[in-house]
């Protein structure tokens, strides 16, 4: 944990573009909410024609604080005032400008992160390169060229990535989901208990293939190092090899 909070430092001023972020991400999630809410008056008005024009039977009281139940309370009064075209139409408005709304608050989300790791990437470069600068000469004597260049090229951005991408996923997606799952709860808690049966089985097999993945990374970064040691050197001797064969 301490390692994390450490490259975090890098990403100073951090709430710079991480309050932008929170706020943008926070209204993506309840407008992607809402919109999932749009689904049941949707798919009544399109295939219960009379589910409009009759109120639905209440089993109590309606929550002023659902808005599920108040959009439905809403689309009743439209459908029996001016007609089952209408109500339909009243609905495709507004999952029309929903998903507006979510998309580009999701995409100022994106762009606030992606700044955010822009200038942490720009800041652990700048950090990497001082320090090998000021490394002893025997460390280039144990060390290819292409490791070097590999570290400060690749190596910083997967870190760098995996600490923006922490960010999101401590923040947005369990928000996500307890959203997504209050909503289903309050659709049908039976069927959002079984649906959440297939949550062990699904991280058992998630983490057998982050296991794999992560062999493989290893290995793509030990060849793409390789790889750049060997271009350098040959870059390096070009003109020379050229020279000669002429």
């Amino acid at each position: 944990m301490k390692t994390y909070f450490r490259l975090l430092s890098f990403a100073k001023p951090i709430e710079k573009f991480a309050i932008p972020y929170v706020i943008a991400t926070l209204f993506a999630i309840v407008f992607n909410t809402f919109l999932f809410t749009l689904l049941g008056p949707l798919m009544q008005a399109l295939f219960l024609k009379d589910s409009l024009s009759k109120p639905l039977p209440s089993s109590g009281e309606k929550s002023l604080l659902d808005p599920r139940e108040l959009f439905q309370a809403y689309i009743d009064k439209i459908s029996t005032q001016h007609g089952d075209v209408y109500a339909l139409q009243i609905i495709c408005v507004v999952i029309v400008v929903t998903v507006f709304l979510a998309n580009f608050f999701r995409y100022f989300s994106q762009r606030y992160m992606e700044d955010l790791r822009v200038h942490t990437l720009l800041n652990m470069r700048k950090k990497v390169f001082d320090n090998v600068m000021n490394l002893h000469v025997g460390y280039f004597n144990n060390e290819r060229k292409g490791d070097i260049i590999s570290k400060v090229a690749s190596d910083v951005q997967v870190v760098q990535f995996t600490v923006t991408n922490t960010l999101q996923v401590v923040f947005k997606e369990p928000l996500q989901l307890i959203f997504f799952v209050a909503v289903l709860l309050s659709i049908s808690v039976k069927l959002t208990l079984f649906s959440l049966l297939v949550i062990p089985v699904s991280g058992f097999i998630i983490s057998k293939i982050v296991k794999r993945l992560k062999q493989q990374a290893t290995q793509s970064h030990e060849s793409f190092a390789k790889m750049i040691g060997f271009l350098d050197e040959s870059l390096s001797g070009i003109k020379i090899i050229k020279a000669f064969n002429a």
